[in-house]
C-alpha cells in the first residue's frame, strides 16, 4: 500500500497503465488527423470525426480514471466496460500504438481487480 493516500500499489500501478492507454488513445487520434494528407478518395471527412471521436473518448476515459484513482467503483465498472469493448474492438486494431493501448488495458484492468484492490474500492 502507498504510505501517504492508503491507496494499493496495485491501483496505482493501474491508474499509471490507464493513464498510458488514454495517451495512446490522444496520439491515435493526433496520428489519425495527420493521415488526411494522404486520403483523396472522400473518406476525409469520416477520418476527422474518427479522430475527434477518438480525442474526446480518451478525455472522458482520463475523467473517469482519475475517479479510479480516488477509490470510486463506479469508475473501475466503467473501466470494466471500456477494456471489454477495447479487447473486442482489437481485431481492427492491429498497429504497433494499438497493441500498447491493448497490452496496458488489459493489465490494468486486471489489477483494479486483484484482492489487494478490491478493499480500497470498498472503503467509500
Amino acid at each position: 500500500m502507498s504510505a501517504s493516500s492508503g491507496r494499493p500499489t496495485t491501483v496505482t500501478v493501474s491508474y499509471v497503465l490507464w493513464l498510458i492507454t488514454v495517451l495512446v488513445g490522444i496520439i491515435s487520434g493526433i496520428v489519425g488527423f495527420f493521415s488526411l494528407g494522404d486520403q483523396t478518395n472522400g473518406m476525409g471527412g469520416a477520418l476527422v470525426a474518427g479522430a475527434v471521436i477518438a480525442i474526446i473518448i480518451a478525455i472522458v476515459e482520463l475523467f473517469i480514471v482519475f475517479r479510479m484513482r480516488d477509490g470510486r467503483n463506479w469508475a473501475r465498472i466503467v473501466l470494466l466496460v471500456l477494456a471489454i469493448l477495447q479487447v473486442l474492438g482489437v481485431v481492427s486494431a492491429f498497429s504497433v500504438l494499438g497493441t500498447i493501448g491493448l497490452i496496458a488495458v488489459v493489465i490494468a484492468t486486471v489489477l483494479m481487480f486483484l484482492p489487494s484492490s478490491n478493499g480500497y474500492f470498498r472503503r467509500g
